[in-house]
């Protein structure tokens, strides 16, 4: 009885010290003061709080989670209890400089696994967000407890499938977007409910089911909410890219001419850059966009065009021009 009793006493003086300063088990550099965490309201609580220092390096995650074992990162979290908290702002996140307030629950579904955090040890795990999601080095844990009491139902969370270009989207896994490519959206929920889709970044913009990148280097995020209902819990989430430089092409270029015949080439690349072309064949000749055929053949034309740092790569293609009589 005595040491059950002064197991109780080490846990409660453990969630104590951790309601101040974050722990630092793997050097971590943030810190995060809150109130209370806690004999927490088992029907429902709020944990307010704020950051005194916040990483540099990328943006981090705060879910509720399970208890890690040992250095491997929680294997339950909840599907709809977390916060995005990064300095680049933008809709459906949280400053760092600002009030913090993350709404936990006594049970909590993740992944299809139910979790009563009444019977095992749950808590607040802090991470890196999508930018650096290999670096475990702020990734820590803070437990939490709830008082007795009857708990408030715990909904499953709405399942959403994002796709783009067709291919399902993960979740704060990244994928990489090249400057101005299209990239078709759809979203559907299996509740039915509908889906609120909104890019989260400056440097991209979603419209008529299209995520463009406005640039070709950086970072974005598209972000996806259901409002929930009876039967299904509200659903939010954030897919993140990297945006890489926008391919240029030369757009409608001359595929046929005939001997003798003088045909315009495109000017400017799909990104109104000059395009330089010069002919490698001895079966026609090129003056600046001015293509003129002299015998029936394969016509080949390197076409260049400068790139722009951080919007779109440099072009240096070859065409095959057929030449006929």
């Amino acid at each position: 009885m005595k040491t059950r009793l002064l197991k109780s006493s080490l846990v409660a003086a453990v969630i104590a010290v951790a309601s101040l300063v974050a722990p630092s088990a793997n050097a971590a550099t943030f810190k995060f003061q809150s109130g209370p965490l806690t004999n927490l309201d088992p029907a429902g609580a709020t944990i307010n709080g704020g950051f005194t220092a916040f990483p540099t390096k990328a943006g981090m995650y705060i879910q509720q989670c399970t208890e890690p074992v040992g250095s491997a990162r929680p294997a339950t979290c909840s599907d709809t209890i977390q916060l995005w908290v990064t300095a680049a702002g933008g809709p459906g996140t949280t400053s760092p400089t600002g009030p913090i307030a993350l709404k936990v629950a006594s049970t909590i579904i993740g992944k299809g696994t139910t979790v009563d955090c009444t019977k095992v040890i749950c808590g607040l795990f802090f991470r890196f967000d999508h930018t650096a999601p290999m670096d475990t080095s702020e990734d820590t844990f803070m437990p939490i407890s709830f008082r007795a009491g009857a708990a408030a139902v715990a909904l499953p969370a709405d399942e959403v499938v994002v796709t783009m270009n067709g291919k399902v989207l993960t979740r704060n896994v990244p994928l990489n977007l090249a400057y101005r490519a299209g990239a078709k959206i759809t979203a559907t929920a299996k509740s039915g409910l509908p889906v609120t889709l909104t890019s989260l970044t400056p440097d991209c913009s979603y419209a008529n089911g299209v995520f463009t990148a406005l640039k070709g280097a950086g970072q974005c995020a598209l972000g996806h909410s259901t409002a929930g209902n009876a039967q299904v819990a509200a659903s939010v989430a954030n897919y993140p890219f990297i945006l890489t430089p926008g391919v240029q092409a030369v757009e409608r270029m001359t595929k046929v001419i005939k001997v003798g015949k003088i045909k315009a080439m495109p000017a400017e690349t799909n990104f109104g850059q000059p395009i330089k072309y010069v002919s490698a064949s001895k079966n026609c000749v090129v003056e600046v966009n001015m293509l003129s055929a002299k015998k029936s053949g394969t016509c080949t034309i390197k076409a260049t065009a400068a790139g722009k740092d951080g919007m779109w790569a440099a072009l240096d293609q070859r065409f095959a021009v057929r030449v006929t009589r």
